[in-house]
């Protein structure tokens, strides 16, 4: 019998969870903060913060928010919550940023109403190579032309651009931001760079754009009253069905 308890609080649990679904992502939003070293640095509380020169192009980071909402999520897989650029440009030395967070704010909503949650928070670390570094060329010299076999041989110049460095870290902290709808506790975990990646490179004078992923849990349902009441109910039920079979 109280197998049967048991299962049925567990039961209602699950089914209570699959309840919590559908939830409609119908905003996002984000801006850079707390920028870390740097020069000349622009955009701060905007979705694009800029660095470098006092002229001429300035590498920097974007956001911009996934353009396809309002988006349905029907369970805890992964979503889009919009599109990081890094643009690489050509900067004086030591003017680059050392890290900034980006503050990501989403709205959901479901047939019981809607909320605005966040800042959820994205850390970036920032590499800014040399603009101009050591670079391994495989070159096929004279020998090497006569006689294939023997191989190209490797020259090092020092005029070759590198590329940047973007790195995505997380503070445990930030992993599972709750907010409650419509009576149900959910928790937001920020997964990062698509394809599971946590850094990517870019090119001098170039830009890199990658989406940033989010997943949507349900960390309470029903509240943990209700399932209490529950149980002792189910628990009544069954000592009365003994009573009557004794």
């Amino acid at each position: 019998m109280l197998k049967s308890i048991v299962g049925g609080v567990a039961l209602l649990t699950v089914s209570g969870v699959a309840a919590a679904f559908p939830v409609n992502l119908d905003s996002v939003s984000g801006q850079w903060v707390d920028a870390v070293g740097g020069q000349n640095v622009t955009g701060e509380g905007t979705n694009q913060i800029r660095w470098g020169g006092s002229y001429g192009n300035k590498s920097g980071y974007g956001f911009e928010a996934n353009p396809l909402l309002p988006q349905t999520i029907n369970d805890a897989s992964p979503f889009v919550l919009g599109e990081f650029t890094h643009y690489n440009y050509e900067i004086p030395s030591d003017s680059a940023i050392d890290s900034v967070n980006l503050d990501v704010y989403a709205s959901f909503s479901n047939g019981g109403g809607a909320v605005a949650t966040g800042p959820f928070t994205f850390n970036f670390l920032h590499n800014e190579t040399p603009n101009n570094a050591e670079v391994e060329h495989e070159v096929c010299g004279f020998l090497c032309q006569i006689f294939p076999w023997v191989g190209p041989h490797t020259e090092i110049t020092e005029d070759g651009p590198v590329d940047d460095i973007v790195q995505i870290l997380f503070d445990e902290a930030v992993l599972s931001s709750e907010f409650v709808l419509d009576g149900y506790v959910y928790s937001l975990s920020l997964l990062g760079f698509e394809g599971n990646a946590t850094e990517l490179y870019t090119e001098e004078n170039g830009d890199t754009s990658v989406k940033l992923l989010a997943s949507l849990n349900v960390s309470s349902v029903p509240e943990p009253g209700t399932i209490g009441l529950l149980g002792l109910g189910l628990l009544g039920l069954g000592v009365l069905s003994r009573k009557k079979a004794a």
